[in-house]
């Protein structure tokens, strides 16, 4: 009886007003303190009804908001429905070092601004405010990066990170004793059998980097200083505001999902920062090793609830409703796993492998051989045992089963032959050659899934790519990632310099409108000074005619390129 992340809802959604209508999750408005566990918050934020404009604000586990309800998505009964149309993508350049201060919301946005993002609310503007961010700035425009946004990213990877975050305490997801973190040429990592496998190279970088481990911590504390300050005010603690650290200091680069927002605040364009959806910064290893537990069932140990791993009765029936009542241990715990579509930039280069690690004792598995009757539902709060029987405690992991090594960065060997031939010929001028792959612009199901056309080996395709000068004309080739070997590279090409933004633009023609190649061609081909074609990749059949081969594949692209523009003049 497995789940799918894709369809669990949240209880509201299946109840009588809201089982027919679409919600737009339109922000965060802070940790909800759980009075009752305090490793069980959850983060409270704001649906809005399409239709009514009608304001729902409940309670969602943070590892929800990560990886299935993201801000400005419409829902409905849990299931995506559509995008923010007036929310974008890009990479963006920061630099950690220099954001030294949090700041709140309610300091940087205007009251309109946050109106406008509450939509049209101002029920929850106070929560809102409250929450801090990073200001990002040059002298023309400024991203405004709200913790809430970090805290996902970097902090919330699964439910076994979640939980040793509330406990302030990273060290409690490895075995400190068996692995070996100081070599970081042979790097051994072993994870506790409740850590999430995946989640291996960002717990080794929260153990083995200060700015991290401090960030980890310093979260943590966050929540229980803010409590015991409205303890000394008298004062009940409902809502927390959110507070976190980047893990590096660094310049490096996000991929966010933002918002353009207009603000009174400053005379600069201003960007709200909805998501971080991948990034670059630094993972001080080369080789890691990342084992994960697996334990044999040994004695019990009575005096220590949290150290049993219970199978306990399984429920009869699973609902898909997801609620925030603290579940019973009875059920054991039932495991969700989610693999991101998106390979984490950091992790190019770097040589991973996962396994297994089997040791007897620590853990104990108790059965008693019954079916539970009746239906439970989904709760990502930590159980007790004197928990709700009509909840089963489950946990989210970004992880695996079948993945022994991350997938390694693409190689492109065909193209890189056949541009180094280009760079040592005497032809062309001004050769350059960008070596980082890069992910290329992706499309989404319905279901809010990349479709498979723009993923490879369970991950997005990634491109390379290369300029030079030939006769006054900009060439750009571009190598896309394909599961054939005899895919052809982009030609691009014009009298004038062709800019990043016209890569990315035909990118996004073929993957995420999904256009067809031959499509793309007639539209430049007809209408714009900027050609694009593609070339065959060079068929090297026999090492001894290697070089006349690479020649050959090099005349015909200025052949075609010079039929491109039907003025360029060259003689075979």
């Amino acid at each position: 009886m497995t789940t799918s992340l894709k369809n669990l809802t949240l209880d509201f959604m299946q109840s009588e007003k809201g089982k027919h209508s679409n919600y737009k999750l339109n922000a965060i408005l802070g940790i909800k303190y759980n009075h009752e566990n305090k490793y069980s918050h959850n983060f409270l934020v704001q649906f809005q009804n399409i239709k009514t404009n009608f304001v729902e604000t409940v309670e969602v586990a943070p590892e929800l908001l990560r990886y299935k309800f993201k801000i400005g998505n419409i829902y409905k009964e849990g299931k995506f429905v559509n995008k923010d149309t007036n929310q974008f993508e890009k990479y963006l350049e920061i630099d950690t070092s220099k954001m030294k201060e949090q700041v709140p919301l309610y300091k940087v946005l205007s009251k309109d601004s946050i109106k406008s993002i509450l939509g049209e609310s101002e029920f929850n503007a106070f929560k809102f405010g409250g929450n801090y961010c990073y200001v990002h700035e040059n002298e023309e425009e400024r991203y405004v990066i709200p913790s809430y946004v970090i805290a996902l990213y970097y902090y919330f990877r699964s439910s076994s990170m979640k939980e040793a975050l509330y406990k302030s305490n990273p060290f409690n997801l490895c075995d400190r004793k068996n692995s070996n973190l100081t070599d970081k040429l042979n790097t051994i990592l072993v994870l506790e059998s409740n850590a999430s496998k995946l989640d291996g190279p960002f717990i080794y970088r929260f153990l083995t980097n200060e700015i991290s481990q401090k960030g980890f911590i310093d979260f943590s504390r966050s929540i229980s200083s803010f409590k015991n300050k409205m303890d000394m005010a008298h004062k009940v603690t409902n809502i927390i505001p959110i507070t976190a650290l980047f893990s590096t200091r660094e310049t490096f680069n996000i991929k966010i999902r933002y918002l353009e927002i207009k603000d009174t605040l400053s005379n600069k364009k201003t960007y709200l920062v909805n998501e971080i959806q991948n990034d670059d910064s630094t993972l001080d290893f080369e080789k890691l090793t990342v084992l994960k537990k697996k334990r044999k069932d040994s004695e019990i140990d009575a005096d220590s609830e949290d150290k049993l791993n219970i199978k306990g009765r399984k429920p009869k029936k699973r609902k898909t409703n997801v609620i925030t009542r603290t579940p019973t241990l009875i059920y054991g715990t039932h495991t969700i796993k989610e693999l991101e579509n998106n390979q984490n930039l950091s992790l190019l280069n770097k040589d991973i492998t996962y396994g297994l690690l089997e040791e007897k004792g620590g853990n104990i598995s108790i059965t008693t051989g019954e079916e539970k009757k009746g239906e439970v539902s989904v709760s990502f709060s930590k159980g007790t045992s004197s928990g709700d029987e009509t909840a089963q405690q489950t946990k989210l992991e970004n992880d695996d089963e079948n993945k022994n090594n991350i997938s390694k960065p693409p190689i492109f060997d065909i193209f890189l032959e056949s541009i180094e031939f280009i760079e040592n010929s005497n032809l062309v001028s001004e050769f350059l050659y960008d070596d980082i792959p890069k992910n290329i612009p992706v499309s989404y199901t319905k279901n809010n899934e990349i479709i498979s056309s723009c993923m490879i080996n369970n991950r997005i395709k990634q491109y390379v790519s290369c300029s030079f000068e030939y006769n006054d004309t900009s060439i750009v080739l571009l190598e896309v990632e394909s599961d054939n070997n005899d895919f052809a590279t982009w030609v691009m090409s014009s009298e004038k310099t062709i800019s990043e933004e016209d890569i990315i633009k035909i990118l996004e023609m073929r993957y995420s409108e999904q256009k067809q190649l031959d499509e793309i061609k007639w539209k430049y081909n007809n209408q714009s000074n900027l050609k694009f074609n593609t070339h065959r990749h060079a068929q090297i059949n026999d090492e001894n005619e290697h070089e006349e081969v690479l020649e050959r594949w090099f005349l015909r692209l200025l052949h075609k390129i010079s039929q491109s523009h039907q003025y360029l003049k060259y003689q075979f």
